[in-house]
Protein backbone atom coordinates (compact mmCIF):
# COMPACT_ATOMS: atom_id res chain seq x y z
CA UNK A 1 0.00 0.00 0.00
CA UNK A 2 1.57 3.63 -0.81
CA UNK A 3 1.63 6.28 1.45
CA UNK A 4 -0.80 8.34 -0.66
CA UNK A 5 -3.38 5.26 0.41
CA UNK A 6 -2.27 5.43 3.81
CA UNK A 7 -2.76 8.86 4.96
CA UNK A 8 -6.13 8.83 3.23
CA UNK A 9 -7.02 6.35 4.90
CA UNK A 10 -6.22 7.16 8.02
CA UNK A 11 -7.98 10.79 7.76
CA UNK A 12 -11.23 9.30 6.94
CA UNK A 13 -10.73 7.17 10.38
CA UNK A 14 -10.32 10.14 12.31
CA UNK A 15 -13.23 11.71 10.55
CA UNK A 16 -15.61 9.03 11.02
CA UNK A 17 -14.68 8.78 14.76
CA UNK A 18 -15.14 12.40 15.57
CA UNK A 19 -18.46 12.40 13.82
CA UNK A 20 -19.26 9.34 15.85
CA UNK A 21 -17.90 10.90 19.07
CA UNK A 22 -20.12 14.12 18.17
CA UNK A 23 -23.27 11.80 17.45
CA UNK A 24 -23.09 10.58 20.98
CA UNK A 25 -22.25 13.52 23.03
CA UNK A 26 -25.21 14.79 21.45
CA UNK A 27 -27.38 12.13 22.42
CA UNK A 28 -26.87 11.61 25.76
CA UNK A 29 -26.49 15.27 26.87
CA UNK A 30 -29.80 16.59 25.57
CA UNK A 31 -29.25 19.74 27.03
CA UNK A 32 -31.78 22.04 25.46
CA UNK A 33 -33.22 19.64 22.91
CA UNK A 34 -36.88 19.15 22.90
CA UNK A 35 -37.38 15.20 22.05
CA UNK A 36 -40.88 14.70 21.12
CA UNK A 37 -42.71 11.19 21.42
CA UNK A 38 -46.35 10.65 20.10
CA UNK A 39 -48.22 11.95 16.54
CA UNK A 40 -47.89 15.70 16.01
CA UNK A 41 -49.27 17.30 13.24
CA UNK A 42 -47.99 20.82 12.07
CA UNK A 43 -49.84 23.76 10.30
CA UNK A 44 -48.93 21.81 6.76
CA UNK A 45 -50.52 18.16 7.66
CA UNK A 46 -47.16 16.13 8.00
CA UNK A 47 -47.46 14.05 11.25
CA UNK A 48 -44.68 12.53 12.85
CA UNK A 49 -44.54 10.11 15.65
CA UNK A 50 -40.90 10.66 17.14
CA UNK A 51 -38.64 13.72 16.43
CA UNK A 52 -35.85 16.36 17.95
CA UNK A 53 -35.41 19.72 17.27
CA UNK A 54 -32.58 22.01 18.71
CA UNK A 55 -32.83 26.02 19.36
CA UNK A 56 -33.05 27.71 16.30
CA UNK A 57 -34.02 25.10 13.85
CA UNK A 58 -38.30 25.63 14.18
CA UNK A 59 -40.65 22.83 14.13
CA UNK A 60 -43.21 21.45 16.16
CA UNK A 61 -41.38 21.68 19.72
CA UNK A 62 -38.17 23.61 19.56
CA UNK A 63 -35.87 25.73 22.54
CA UNK A 64 -34.22 28.71 21.22
CA UNK A 65 -33.11 32.12 23.77
CA UNK A 66 -34.25 30.76 26.61
CA UNK A 67 -37.59 29.63 25.53
CA UNK A 68 -39.27 26.18 24.58
CA UNK A 69 -42.16 26.47 22.18
CA UNK A 70 -44.20 23.72 21.03
CA UNK A 71 -46.98 24.78 18.04
CA UNK A 72 -48.27 21.64 16.88
CA UNK A 73 -51.86 21.86 15.05
CA UNK A 74 -53.01 18.42 16.52
CA UNK A 75 -50.82 16.68 19.56
CA UNK A 76 -51.20 13.23 21.18
CA UNK A 77 -48.29 12.51 22.88
CA UNK A 78 -45.52 14.43 25.10
CA UNK A 79 -42.35 16.22 24.56
CA UNK A 80 -39.57 16.97 26.95
CA UNK A 81 -36.84 19.22 27.73
CA UNK A 82 -33.40 18.61 30.24
CA UNK A 83 -31.96 22.05 30.88
CA UNK A 84 -29.90 22.75 33.93
CA UNK A 85 -31.33 26.73 35.13
CA UNK A 86 -29.48 29.27 37.01
CA UNK A 87 -31.19 30.58 40.19
CA UNK A 88 -31.87 33.86 37.77
CA UNK A 89 -33.91 31.53 35.15
CA UNK A 90 -36.38 29.45 38.07
CA UNK A 91 -37.41 32.93 39.37
CA UNK A 92 -38.20 34.16 35.68
CA UNK A 93 -40.13 31.32 34.65
CA UNK A 94 -42.99 32.12 32.93
CA UNK A 95 -45.61 29.98 30.89
CA UNK A 96 -48.43 30.86 28.40
CA UNK A 97 -50.33 28.60 26.88
CA UNK A 98 -53.39 27.85 24.41
CA UNK A 99 -55.23 25.31 22.50
CA UNK A 100 -58.77 24.79 21.41
CA UNK A 101 -59.88 21.17 22.40
CA UNK A 102 -58.09 18.65 24.20
CA UNK A 103 -55.82 18.69 27.15
CA UNK A 104 -52.41 20.06 28.00
CA UNK A 105 -50.50 19.50 31.34
CA UNK A 106 -47.22 20.28 32.23
CA UNK A 107 -44.28 18.68 34.52
CA UNK A 108 -41.31 20.05 35.73
CA UNK A 109 -39.17 17.17 37.89
CA UNK A 110 -35.82 16.97 39.86
CA UNK A 111 -34.93 14.22 41.76
CA UNK A 112 -37.88 13.20 44.14
CA UNK A 113 -39.78 17.07 43.51
CA UNK A 114 -41.94 17.01 40.99
CA UNK A 115 -44.37 20.27 40.28
CA UNK A 116 -47.39 19.55 37.77
CA UNK A 117 -49.68 22.18 35.99
CA UNK A 118 -52.77 21.73 33.59
CA UNK A 119 -52.23 24.71 31.02
CA UNK A 120 -55.33 23.42 29.21
CA UNK A 121 -57.18 26.29 27.68
CA UNK A 122 -55.44 29.47 28.23
CA UNK A 123 -52.57 29.39 30.88
CA UNK A 124 -50.13 32.76 31.18
CA UNK A 125 -48.48 32.18 34.61
CA UNK A 126 -45.01 33.43 36.25
CA UNK A 127 -44.20 29.85 38.10
CA UNK A 128 -42.98 29.50 41.79
CA UNK A 129 -40.10 27.29 41.29
CA UNK A 130 -39.00 27.70 44.64
CA UNK A 131 -38.92 23.94 45.08
CA UNK A 132 -36.47 23.71 42.87
CA UNK A 133 -32.48 23.85 43.01
CA UNK A 134 -31.01 25.36 40.29
CA UNK A 135 -29.58 22.46 38.02
CA UNK A 136 -31.16 20.02 35.57
CA UNK A 137 -34.65 20.20 35.34
CA UNK A 138 -36.81 17.92 33.31
CA UNK A 139 -39.86 19.65 31.88
CA UNK A 140 -42.59 17.78 30.22
CA UNK A 141 -45.85 18.71 27.66
CA UNK A 142 -48.27 16.01 27.67
CA UNK A 143 -50.79 16.70 25.12
CA UNK A 144 -54.19 14.37 25.09
CA UNK A 145 -55.61 15.20 21.30
CA UNK A 146 -54.80 18.97 22.05
CA UNK A 147 -55.43 21.02 19.24
CA UNK A 148 -54.04 24.06 18.10
CA UNK A 149 -51.36 24.56 20.51
CA UNK A 150 -49.11 27.42 21.26
CA UNK A 151 -47.18 27.07 24.19
CA UNK A 152 -44.28 29.18 25.26
CA UNK A 153 -42.18 28.45 28.57
CA UNK A 154 -39.54 30.84 28.52
CA UNK A 155 -37.05 31.64 31.39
Amino acid sequence: MNKKKLIAIIVVSILTISVVAAIIMFAFDREGIAVNSGTFTASGGTGFTFGVQAGGRGGISNVSNNTWRASPTRANGNSRVDYTFTAADLEALTIKSTNTDGRISLTFTQGDVEKAFDITGEFHENVDMSDFEPGRIRLRLVFDNAGNVNTLISW
